[in-house]
């Protein structure tokens, strides 16, 4: 047994039991290759709580908004965020991406990215995510990127009702 497999095996032993739950490749470092190897970082990133790999997959002008399900616009949060995506632990919050779907021409690429997130092990939201990325340089970045919620109530079959709508 190799290094990298004792320690992957040790970090898992220390999760708790809803991120022992997640894939194995939310411990995976930042991967900014692809549109959407950037969008599963920045998951990747809240699942480890590391706000430097935030800082990575974000450009340093980008923003992130949310609309209610009121259509109000929330202004900018990125920073807000990441702050928070720098107290977690790493497992205690957990977005989960299907159906993502890619559009791309040369360096720009939008990505649509449905998602249920569960927080210290509870199911906590669904709803998509809608994210625009620049190649800058070799890396993909997120440059804008939105989100909406579903309400609360009916996240527990969020993503089957979705899946079965033929959506993705």
């Amino acid at each position: 047994m190799t290094l990298k497999y004792i320690t992957a095996a040790l970090i898992a032993w220390s999760l708790p039991a809803a991120a022992q739950d997640a894939p194995d490749e939310m411990l995976a470092p930042v991967d900014l290759s692809t549109p959407e190897a950037a969008v599963h970082s920045m998951m990747r990133a809240m699942y480890q709580g590391d706000a430097d790999m935030v800082d990575q997959v974000f450009h340093d002008s980008a923003v992130l908004r949310r609309v209610t399900s009121y259509g109000e616009l929330r202004p900018d949060g990125l920073q807000r965020w990441r702050d928070w995506v720098g107290t977690l632990a790493v497992g205690q919050a957990y977005e989960e991406l299907f159906a993502v779907e890619t559009q791309q021409q040369g360096p720009l690429a939008t990505v649509w990215a449905p998602f249920v997130i569960t927080y210290q092990g509870e199911l906590t939201g669904c709803g998509v995510n809608t994210l625009t990325l620049a190649q800058v340089g070799a890396d993909w970045q997120v440059v804008y990127g939105m989100d909406t919620g579903a309400p609360s109530e009916t996240c527990a079959g969020f993503k089957a009702r979705y899946l079965k709508r033929g959506v993705g």
